[in-house]
């Protein structure tokens, strides 16, 4: 155990029974707008107001027509102006499954670079609805008078997260450039949100995802953000402007299961390695 030293337990008593101010703040966001794009050739079906998300590549392929995208955006106006985004991650509910499945799927965030709509359109599967108007599509940011510069969205080449996927669950993305990317939101920049893409190299890769929609608020999507408010570091855990060896007394308290404690720096649930190393990146002395 870290703390079976008895100098070290009665060093972090004292820190303990002194008290400390959190500096930093966690934030958990549920999307405000998702809808899928359903690979078309005219760019006729979403799914806006349906109860599920899709994305991957589905079994059989009727004229084609096998893939399907996410898209799914986050209001970050509540993380106040000039803070800096310590980490974030997107938490998703997995709902269905094909069967036989390949496993270990990889599902990645990007960037989308185009402002999308979301409209009344709703689909009980996934071979979508008929597109409403204010649609995003595989061809259109909004049906049936703007589009995309390329079908099947406009997104950055590189992922900002990712995780694998199974079968039925929660699943988290993670990267560093989820964080960055609500950073440029914070400050100022165009928030069109994420484009969800999946592994297609083989098929039923696809997966129905809970949307916002979805009757159970618990399985919505959701951004959980860590920052520090005035971009003071996330790991001066007694707010007394520096990084030392107080902090890491407080991280060493907390070290173990520990979901939405300030010292789980990088939001995993856990305080461990990793959090001490991202402690030690902001290291002041």
């Amino acid at each position: 155990m870290i703390t079976s030293n008895p100098s070290n337990a009665i060093f972090l008593s004292t820190l303990l029974l002194a008290g400390a101010s959190v500096h930093a703040d966690k934030l958990s966001i549920v999307a405000d707008q998702d809808n899928t794009m359903f690979q078309s050739p005219t760019g006729t079906l979403a799914s806006g107001r349906g109860a599920t998300l899709y994305a991957g590549r589905i079994n059989f392929e009727p004229n084609g027509n096998w893939q399907r995208r996410a898209l799914v955006r986050f209001d970050v106006s509540g993380i106040p102006e000039g803070s800096k985004v310590v980490s974030a991650s997107v938490r998703i509910q997995v709902t269905r499954t094909p069967p036989q499945p390949p496993l270990g799927v990889p599902f990645e965030l990007f960037r989308c670079d185009a402002a999308w709509g979301e409209g009344d359109s709703s689909s009980g599967g996934g071979m979508g609805a008929p597109a409403r108007s204010g649609d995003a599509t595989w061809l259109h940011t909004s049906y049936p008078t703007d589009f995309w510069a390329t079908p099947g969205g406009d997104f950055e080449a590189t992922a900002s997260g990712s995780v694998l996927i199974d079968t039925n669950g929660s699943y988290t993305f993670t990267g560093d450039g989820l964080a960055a990317d609500v950073q440029g939101w914070v400050d100022g920049e165009a928030n069109h949100g994420w484009v969800m893409v999946a592994d297609v190299s083989e098929p039923r890769t696809v997966r129905q995802i809970a949307s916002r929609e979805n009757p159970n608020a618990s399985s919505h999507p959701t951004l959980i953000v860590v920052f520090e408010e005035g971009g003071g570091p996330a790991a001066d855990f007694n707010g007394d402007g520096a990084v030392n060896g107080a902090d890491v007394g407080l991280l060493l308290a907390a070290w173990g299961p520990c979901d939405g404690c300030p010292e789980d720096l990088n939001d995993d649930g856990v305080v461990n390695g990793a959090d001490l190393g991202l402690l030690l990146s902001e290291w002041t002395g």
